[in-house]
């Protein structure tokens, strides 16, 4: 490859990515990514004051809540199900450590529907640091309205860290049934070029 097509295909690359869009939604269901995290998983923690890193060995680097006490238990609600669920008071605040292009999850919150005042659930959607989508949508509660947020990129683009943060006088989320698809770290993405290599040259031989 000479110099011009190099920079040719960084260029493709660049503008890929500054056309590229996150997009928030919500609805009735949900789409099941590649890793997964319901809370119910067997040895998984439960009670109150769990580590933010509890769930670093799935790429889940921090989880927190907004004030810091993390729960994850069998709540009374019965809209939110038998099955564990994580409780942040103040919000639930989470950061990967890989990018994504995909996140799901069940989100449960009694902040009502988003007015000029107040009320509403924003879900704020970061990469690196900079905020790439957000959305303010009137969250499930009391076993009415749709408890399925999605979070999706394309055309390049990428997030790592996801901000549900309700705006009602109580704002107390639940969240449940997380799950998301990371992009391959650089060396995995260099491992499949050398598999994708070594197969051609097989097939030429």
């Amino acid at each position: 490859m000479n110099t011009a097509t190099a920079i040719l295909g960084t260029l493709a690359f660049t503008v890929g990515s500054a056309l590229g869009t996150v997009t928030v939604s919500q609805g009735s269901s949900g789409t099941t990514y590649g890793t997964t995290l319901n809370f119910d998983e067997v040895s998984g923690p439960t009670g109150p004051g769990i580590a933010n890193n509890a769930w670093a060995g799935i790429g889940l680097a921090d989880m927190s809540s907004g004030d810091g006490n993390n729960v994850v238990d069998d709540f009374v609600e019965p809209w939110i199900g038998t099955d564990n669920a994580f409780f942040g008071n103040f919000g639930v605040f989470m950061t990967f450590d890989s990018d994504l292009t995909n996140f799901s999850a069940q989100v449960w919150d009694p902040s009502g529907p988003p007015g000029p005042i107040g009320g509403g659930v924003g879900i704020f959607v970061f990469n690196d640091g900079a905020e790439v989508a957000n959305s303010f949508i009137t969250a499930s509660w009391g076993g009415v309205g749709d408890e399925w947020i999605d979070v999706s990129a394309d055309g390049g683009m990428v997030f790592d860290e996801i901000r549900i943060v309700g705006f009602g006088f109580s704002p107390t989320t639940y969240v449940d049934n997380l799950s998301w698809n990371a992009v391959p770290a650089p060396s995995g993405l260099a491992a499949l070029g050398m598999i994708g290599l070594a197969t051609t040259r097989r097939r030429r031989a």
